[in-house]
């Protein structure tokens, strides 16, 4: 009868590789808004505020099996909801991010009720009609949303301590926000949601019969997606300063998914080459 014993080294090797992997990610990332151009800092501003969206995207089609077209209606909202606040009612940024990830998660409940009954390519063309839909209502609500011409707010500007220009300071507001954004995707899909998630991705009548509650499940993918472009949409507009309806058409929903499908499906790296590929494949091409 043989044993099989464990070696204190294999277990420090295995977790030696993903910490210097970590460690080196954050160093890159710290040291890059001094080492570019004002500009190209912007680009990197934006492929984390777009690995934000793409996290949510990723949870309701890479995890969830649900198609979704809309995506971009969600990152509008949440970028309106911002911009609404900072220039009607005149809040600070920072409030602005919480209101916009709780009006996007009761909006992504509502709008989950729809997955409930439709799936593939019936679900897709629901969703897309939101995003087709969502920029003629906002120019039509022009005491709220400055119709056609938008709304310009006020960018967030760096602290005198920080030493920072305001390109740099960005980068690094929306660095941290997109860290905890990909760590708190990361640990729910390791939860039993997560779990779930998966299992109805995978077999529907099997998950129901392991006591998996469709229903629900189903309608918080939605939600929990929608929390995450809401967020993102509020990044954006701390970033570029400006909102309008012509910026969120239904093409930024279909360049999202295609984003996510290039970076990977069912990926935890994969919101953050999809986002790449969404900044800077129509620059370059």
């Amino acid at each position: 009868m043989s044993t099989i014993t464990a070696s204190p080294g294999t277990d420090r090797v295995r977790w030696l590789r993903p910490t210097l992997t970590v460690l080196v990610a954050a160093a890159v990332a710290l040291g890059a808004p001094f080492c570019f151009a004002p500009f190209q800092v912007f680009q990197l501003t934006m492929v984390l505020v777009y690995a934000v969206a793409l996290s949510g995207l990723n949870l309701l089609t890479g995890f969830g099996g649900q198609i979704s077209l809309g995506h971009g209606a969600f990152f509008a909202a949440g970028a309106y909801t911002a911009a609404v606040m900072l220039d009607r009612y005149d809040t600070g940024h920072l409030a602005t991010l919480p209101a916009a990830a709780a009006g996007c998660f009761l909006l992504g409940l509502g709008f989950g009720v729809p997955a409930l009954r439709l799936r593939g390519l019936y679900l897709a063309l629901v969703t897309l009609s939101f995003a087709v839909f969502l920029p003629p209502l906002l120019k039509r609500l022009e005491p709220v949303t400055g119709g056609s011409m938008g709304l310009t707010v006020n960018k967030l500007q760096p602290p005198a301590w920080s030493g920072l220009a305001e390109d740099q300071w960005m980068y690094f507001v929306v660095l941290a926000v997109t860290a905890v954004a990909l760590l708190l995707a990361r640990n729910l899909l390791r939860s039993r949601v997560g779990r779930a998630l998966l299992a109805v991705r995978d077999n529907e009548s099997a998950a129901e019969v392991m006591g998996v509650r469709l229903a629900l499940h189903k309608t918080l993918a939605f939600a929990w997606s929608a929390m995450f472009a809401g967020v993102a949409g509020c990044l954006y507009t701390w970033v570029i300063g400006f909102v309008s309806p012509d910026s969120f058409s239904f093409v930024l929903s279909i360049t999202l998914l295609a984003g996510l499908v290039v970076g990977g499906l069912g990926s935890l790296y994969g919101p953050l080459l999809g986002a790449a590929f969404v900044m800077y494949v129509p620059s370059v091409s």
